[in-house]
């Protein structure tokens, strides 16, 4: 057994420097026939050698050295410059969001220009023209300025014939070069595509919940309106939470729908951008209807909103057959295309929008409280706050004693607790008789009337200062009042009780 491992281990060692020997002996002189230095090109003046001897068309030059790039392609032309801030801009276009890995792309592939091939040099004009450089040839150029005031300009011609590269000429110079295709990513592409297709000025994660004023539009009506409050705003509007709704109604937002719509907000781009309007000259309304079935004066959908003072509007087209649809940002005035899958919200029912509670106000900002119901008419007047707090009926002029309050505080939370359910059937009052009126005055003076109208056994339409849409149940009510009368006596209010 032994005898047979050492006898293959010698097999293979011998093997081994079999293998060995004939490497150095007949493959790696056959290696070395086929491999040979590539030839130093003779550079043509203004050429500079570059990799693999590879030729580059001119000197290498970095974004610090340009000052700007101007290209001129079939789509049309701009110009990139740097400005005194040292950030570049797209001149005619100083406002417009481009992708700064765009930028990136764009300097390299116009500084950089190490060719291919140099196809040949001292060529004719005519022969110029073979490859779609000659002057009389509509081919695409740019120029960079150095920030020197030196300049180079490239001609791009036609692409070659295996589709791996564009033949490219050095202005004032008869010679053809091959430039890759990464240049169509950029010399040769659209404005648009080195635009970002954002809609809406970004909001910090840290504070995007402070957008102020936001408006919802369908068809051209206001579908919502929440305003985001400050502290002091929250006092005067007696609010327990950051935002009020003031149109339709004073509802009570539903701040988890509400942020899933700041949240994309908060980056709120499209799928490309499709058109740029220049600064200060917003693109034509008229343009933006036809072109994109955009209507600002009456669109399908809108939202204006402020962050920080800026405010930004968007106008959205309808969608088509496959969910796409145009957007134009009046921001950053540009069209861009993006998928109603993105933007659903745009179609959300007020209902969505709205909170379950029906009253929802902080007790140490209420001034008064006005229940009238069932041959009730009692008018709470409150002052203070917190463990100051003190109530007053209006029909007695007597403030209650301590353990009184107490027992106002569990009827406030039995106000509290009105729920709305759903919308409501029935939204003419003309023949409905109300079962309670509740009007609310503020510390800051605002009034707010509550009315609730019996339509069925159970549920009771709601409106807030005159407007309503859904109701609540009618048992809700009966509790209110009867609580009510129990506050006056002075008897306990359980507020978790069913009546």
């Amino acid at each position: 057994m032994i005898k047979r491992q050492i006898r293959t281990i010698i097999i293979c060692a011998v093997a081994f420097v079999a293998c060995v020997v004939a490497y150095f002996a007949v493959v790696k002189p056959l290696i070395a026939s086929l491999v040979t230095d590539d030839e130093v090109p003779v550079l043509l003046e203004g050429e500079v050698l570059g990799t693999n001897n590879r030729i580059l068309m001119m000197e290498h030059l970095e974004k610090a050295d340009m000052q700007s790039i101007e290209v001129h392609n079939s789509h049309g032309s701009y110009t990139m410059y740097r400005g005194d801030d040292e950030e570049f801009y797209i001149k005619g276009y100083e406002g417009a969001p481009y992708s700064l890995e765009a930028l990136s792309s764009l300097v390299v592939s116009t500084g950089y220009t190490l060719s291919i091939t140099r196809v040949g040099y001292d060529f004719t004009d005519e022969e110029m023209s073979a490859y779609g450089l000659g002057p009389n040839d509509d081919y695409a150029w740019y120029t960079i300025t150095k920030r020197d005031g030196t300049t180079h300009t490239v001609h791009i011609g036609d692409k070659i014939p295996t589709g791996g590269g564009y033949y490219a000429a050095y202005k004032g110079r008869n010679a053809v070069y091959v430039l890759d295709t990464s240049i169509a990513k950029t010399v040769l592409a659209n404005l648009t595509d080195i635009i970002l297709p954002i809609l809406s000025y970004p909001l910090s994660t840290a504070t995007y919940y402070m957008v102020d004023d936001f408006y919802l539009y369908r068809d051209g009506d206001v579908v919502v309106w929440i305003d985001f409050l400050t502290g002091e705003e929250m006092n005067d509007a007696a609010a327990i939470g950051q935002y009020i709704m003031l149109y339709p109604a004073d509802y009570t937002p539903n701040t988890t729908n509400y942020d899933t719509i700041l949240q994309k907000l908060a980056a709120f781009y499209g799928i490309a951008c499709v058109e740029l309007g220049r600064t200060n000259e917003p693109i034509d309304p008229d343009h933006l209807l036809e072109a994109y079935g955009i209507n600002i004066d009456d669109p399908a959908y809108g939202i204006v909103y402020t962050y920080k003072d800026i405010t930004s509007a968007i106008y959205f087209s309808e969608p088509d057959e496959n969910g796409l649809m145009y957007a134009y940002s009046q921001l950053f005035n540009l069209v861009a295309t993006l998928s109603y899958s993105d933007v659903s919200f745009l179609d959300w029912d007020i209902i969505k929008f709205v909170d379950r509670p029906v009253f929802f106000k902080n007790i140490n900002d209420i001034a008064q409280i006005r229940i009238q119901g069932q041959d009730i008419d009692e008018t709470f007047i409150l002052e203070g706050e917190g463990q100051d707090l003190i109530v007053t009926p209006k029909s007695t002029g007597r403030p209650f004693d301590p353990d009184d309050v107490q027992n106002f505080r569990q009827l406030y939370k039995v106000l509290l607790s009105i729920h709305m359910e759903d919308y409501s059937p029935v939204t003419d009052t003309s023949e409905l008789e109300c079962m309670m009126t509740m009007t609310v005055v503020t510390d800051a003076g605002e009034t707010i009337e509550y009315k609730f109208y019996p339509y069925s056994t159970r549920r009771c339409y709601y409106t807030i200062n005159g407007s309503g849409l859904f109701y609540t149940y009618s048992d809700q009510i009966q509790k209110v009042l009867n609580d009510t009368v129990r506050a006056i006596k002075g008897e306990p209010i359980d507020s978790e009780g069913k009546d």
